[in-house]
């Protein structure tokens, strides 16, 4: 069976998941391999390679999730990465943790759907555009391939708290981004490298302001 020949070691060993966890993710990932013939979730060419490309590279971000947190937003989720193979984690290890999945592909959102009720998580699915549903104070948001970062930052904006990290996985040509998004944003950045890519990152981001605000005090 294929879930014998993935590799379980960054959820067992660093997540510390079970492998009752570890064989439900395999039940998403069939369930993607399945879904994916008839619509476009992910390239049908990396299908195969989507254990580490799409599910443990998704599976990475807990590792920053706030104790505190009690509410994570992800939107452009597509195909369910990171926030739906986070989801499936935290039905093990943080169950009252809730997530909200912001899809406007009707189509894609009913396969995040299909997943949400086969597993049994604690998820709900948005099948709109981010910009237009009501600010959701949550605690964590993440992204991933939705768009360039300061697009990424205008989203997180309009969603955050107080207390809000932002988790943007990004390739190693962020650093023009950067640069734009410093034209419209002020925030605290934290570099990560991703420990399934090292020539990519993760940025987690704090305090996002509108640099307006910056020039309207002076």
């Amino acid at each position: 069976m294929q879930k014998k020949q993935l590799n379980y070691d960054v959820l067992l060993n660093k997540i510390g998941v079970s492998r009752g966890t570890c064989d439900l993710l395999c039940v998403y990932f069939d369930m993607l391999k399945f879904w994916n013939k008839k619509i476009n979730l992910v390239s049908r060419k990396s299908i195969e390679i989507s254990w580490e490309r799409h599910f443990l590279d998704s599976a990475q971000l807990w590792l920053h999730l706030p104790y505190k947190a009690r509410k994570w937003l992800d939107f452009g989720s597509g195909a369910g990465f990171p926030a739906l193979v986070l989801a499936v984690i935290s039905r093990e290890l943080r169950p009252e943790l809730k997530f909200i999945l912001v899809e406007k592909n009707k189509k894609k959102a009913v396969f995040l759907l299909e997943i949400v009720k086969k597993i049994g998580l604690n998820v709900d699915i948005f099948p709109k555009n981010v910009e237009l549903i009501k600010p959701q104070k949550a605690d964590v948001i993440s992204s991933r391939a939705f768009g360039k970062l300061d697009h990424l930052l205008k989203i997180a904006y309009i969603h955050q708290n107080k207390c809000t990290i932002s988790l943007f996985p990004k390739g190693v040509s962020f650093y023009e981004e950067l640069k734009v998004s410093k034209k419209n944003w002020d925030y605290e950045l934290e570099k990560i490298i991703n420990i399934i890519d090292q020539n990519s990152f993760i940025l987690k981001i704090r305090n996002i302001a509108c640099a307006k605000k910056r020039f309207e005090k002076k």
